[in-house]
């Protein structure tokens, strides 16, 4: 069954979340004699994001966690805030929101078996279940090989919360897609049905 044939939607960007996840930048290629003006950005994000949220930083192993670690230190941030949850999950980029997993909430659903709706019974509620959904990821049409571990890190961040995931069984970047919450999603030709993308799927097929 399908997420949806299961009761899940993917929530709008403005709705309440529980983190954010990000990657810690490593590859310098990706941004030719600017990577050092990077490094304190993300540091920043990080920090400021860790004042009100939970912030999963993505890093490849214990030195790239060190050297996040002092960076988030010199823009005044807390390394050890119990708010940033750094993950050894090793990645080819940092473009977290194009490789990442989408989430999925179930909506909740009133108690079965109630027959009064005028007692405070009939408004019990099932916490609301969250899934992961993992989309193929490809890097663009193959423009910045490798990209193996970027395309794994969507199953691996439903491992570490213990929520199930989904195939999707296409390509497509978290980036490319905007949602409303109530089923309309926003896109573009471009991304979607660029041939280096899916060309093995129709136009009807992908939407």
């Amino acid at each position: 069954m399908t997420p949806k044939q299961l009761g899940y939607r993917m929530p709008a960007e403005w709705e309440p979340h529980a983190a954010t996840w990000v990657s810690w930048p490593h590859r310098k290629d990706s941004w030719p004699g600017k990577f050092d003006r990077i490094l304190p950005v993300f540091a920043q994000m990080v920090a400021v994001l860790s004042q009100s949220e939970t912030v999963y930083v993505n890093v490849n192993d214990a030195a790239t966690e060190a050297e996040a670690r002092r960076w988030l230190k010199r823009v005044g941030g807390r390394a050890e805030n119990n708010r940033i949850v750094f993950h050894r999950l090793p990645t080819d980029d940092a473009w977290c929101r194009d490789y990442g997993a989408i989430f999925v909430v179930q909506a909740p659903r009133r108690s079965e078996g109630v027959s009064s709706p005028t007692t405070p019974t009939d408004t019990v509620q099932r916490t609301p279940g969250v899934a992961a959904v993992r989309f193929q990821f490809n890097c663009w049409g193959e423009k910045y090989p490798p990209f193996d571990r970027d395309a794994r890190v969507a199953r691996h961040m439903a491992e570490i919360l213990g929520v199930p995931c989904f195939e999707a069984g296409m390509v497509l970047e978290g980036g490319s897609i905007d949602v409303n919450g109530q089923g309309l999603l926003l896109t573009t030709e471009s991304c979607l049905l660029n041939p280096n993308r899916n060309p093995e799927l129709s136009r009807a097929e992908i939407e």
